[in-house]
């Protein structure tokens, strides 16, 4: 049996409730034969060192998981302060596929990873678990670089972006 699906009130306090929960931002990069793919998530966690998993949850209906489902592989860009405006660009709906105006480099695999991040990591996909309406993707990390500069992380809490 199905689970139940929220109630309007419920949903509206569900997101207010998870709106207080402050998450860093990042960018979710992929690579097939029509080129570069990028989405901006805020779901995103390390889930073991031995071995080196990550998890990001995207919607089920994002435009990137076609690409990843394609190639089993993923790059995760973690964002500064000053890359509000590809967070931005990258999580507006309906655009252009690729990155347009947000700067790229090439890591592992030739996946794309935002010029300028604090961290960079690629993946191959563990595991890809369907729940409500989105898609858990665990990688198991393939390469992983930090920026060691201090720069402060973007951080996305109550519906905005905010500074550490």
């Amino acid at each position: 049996m199905a689970p139940p699906t929220l109630h309007n009130p419920l949903q509206s306090a569900l997101k207010d409730a998870l709106a207080a929960w402050a998450s860093g931002v990042a960018v979710v990069g992929a690579r097939d034969a029509e080129g570069d793919h990028g989405t901006t998530v805020s779901s995103f966690t390390s889930v073991s060192i031995d071995p080196p998993l990550v998890l990001v949850s995207l919607a089920s209906s994002a435009r990137i998981l076609p690409p990843i489902d394609a190639s089993g592989r993923f790059s995760v860009s973690v964002l500064a302060a000053d890359q509000q405006g590809a967070s931005t660009h990258l999580a507006t709906r309906g655009r252009a596929p690729g990155f347009g105006p947000v700067p790229t480099v090439r890591l592992h695999h030739d996946l794309p990873g935002v010029a300028g991040a604090l961290a960079h990591l690629t993946c191959e996909v563990e595991a890809r678990i369907s729940q409500g309406d989105h898609t858990l993707l665990v990688g198991r990390v393939t390469s992983a670089s930090a920026d060691h500069t201090l720069r402060p992380a973007l951080v996305y809490h109550q519906r905005g972006y905010r500074t550490l």
